[in-house]
């Protein structure tokens, strides 16, 4: 199924819930070899963070499709940026939430806020609307999925984790990993807002090494309308990442121990931006 057949199935259902997967989504099980390279721009009041040109270079010339998870406040801050996305056609758009905060611990109103008033930002700024919501660090609970399955949203996180955020594992050292543990169906995740210093170095080498075990890239959405995917369901965490206890780590042929374990459309009007003090709000540590 095309990206125009999926936002027409979306624009033609009476009730948007029942098209999607009411589970929060870590990858998809598939005969085909495929896999989804997506990209965080996180940002919140405190931290602007920035955007990783290189990447974007790179992934225009490999002409790689991807999927792009943006903050509301990203997008406020960082309207150049946002314009090179919007004229991509290769990029499809996911919402980040709109201050990064913890969608577990939001009463429901204020969860609300998060995923439909970025959803008008992105909508207003890109022309074209978030396809899928991915919650920030991984944090999600029942609440969460059915806030995003009510506003038209798949809730997506990831399969592989590719370590870039933060600096901490070398390019050499994110190039294994990925290559190492991606699957067909696999949903990869990396960072675009340069919190990943070693990411535009390493992703050549991915792109390269995928492509040479078969794989071909598609974004989120066309991942899930893959005519035998099956989603698979994420482990859940009501705090992210951090928290999901990661399995006992088993030793690669290259004597390395893999560090990937695998671990969120306004109607009216929207209201005004979440405070930052929102309790979660801003953490930018983790992955997502």
């Amino acid at each position: 199924m095309s990206l125009l057949l999926w936002l027409l199935a979306l624009l033609l259902s009476g009730d948007k819930a029942k098209e999607i997967p009411a589970i929060a989504i870590s990858g998809v099980s598939t005969q085909e070899m495929v896999v989804a390279l997506t990209f965080d721009a996180c940002a919140t009041k405190l931290q602007a963070n920035g955007f990783d040109q290189q990447i974007f270079d790179i992934l225009k010339r490999e002409k790689i499709p991807v999927t792009i998870f943006m903050t509301g406040t990203w997008a406020e801050m960082h309207p150049g940026a946002v314009k090179q996305i919007a004229a991509a056609d290769w990029v499809e758009i996911g919402n980040h939430s709109y201050s990064h905060a913890r969608l577990t611990l939001l009463q429901p109103d204020r969860l609300r806020v998060q995923i439909r008033y970025t959803d008008r930002i992105l909508q207003e700024r890109l022309g074209r609307p978030a396809l899928s919501l991915r919650p920030p660090a991984g944090a999600w609970n029942r609440a969460v999925v059915r806030a995003a399955n009510r506003e038209g949203l798949p809730l997506i996180l990831w399969t592989v984790v590719s370590g870039d955020a933060g600096g901490h594992i070398p390019a050499a050292r994110i190039e294994h990993i990925v290559l190492a543990e991606a699957k067909p169906g696999a949903i990869i995740i990396f960072h675009i807002n340069k919190r990943a210093p070693f990411t535009k170095h390493a992703l050549p080498g991915i792109i390269a090494g995928l492509r040479d075990k078969g794989f071909r890239f598609v974004t989120v959405s066309q991942l899930l309308a893959l005519p035998d995917a099956v989603p698979i369901k994420a482990q859940s965490s009501r705090l992210g990442y951090r928290h999901i206890q990661p399995p006992k780590p088993k030793t690669d042929t290259d004597g390395a121990p893999p560090t990937s374990s695998p671990e969120a459309r306004p109607s009216g009007d929207a209201a005004p931006p979440p405070a930052q003090s929102e309790k979660g709000a801003g953490d930018a540590n983790p992955p997502g």
